[in-house]
Parts: structure tokens; C-alpha cells; sequence
């Protein structure tokens, strides 16, 4: 959770007043992936090599 935090930039005493599910929220703002409705998707080979750190 720190990990995420921080690579969005914020700092440990925003980290500190945040809920789990706060911060899991605004990473996923951040990033600009919301959830999808539609279920699972099958993984592309991108999603593979991000997965793998490649």
C-alpha cells in the first residue's frame, strides 16, 4: 500500500489519514482504470510483461 502511495506522490502523513479502500480509489483515479462492469478480460501479452516486470 505504501508502494502505491508513494508512486502516485503522496506523502506518508496523506498515506496515514487514508483508508485502504481510500487509497486504493484514488490510485485507481489516478491511473484512469476503473473497474469494468463487464467482468474479467482476457490478458493481453503487455499485460503479461508488465506482470512479469519485462
Amino acid at each position: 500500500m505504501l508502494a502505491i502511495g508513494k508512486r502516485i506522490g503522496l506523502s506518508m502523513q496523506e498515506m496515514s489519514e487514508m483508508t485502504c479502500s481510500d487509497l486504493i480509489d484514488l490510485a485507481r483515479s489516478f491511473t484512469g482504470k476503473e473497474e469494468q462492469k463487464k467482468g474479467p478480460r482476457e490478458a493481453t501479452q503487455a499485460d503479461i510483461d508488465a506482470f512479469y516486470g519485462r
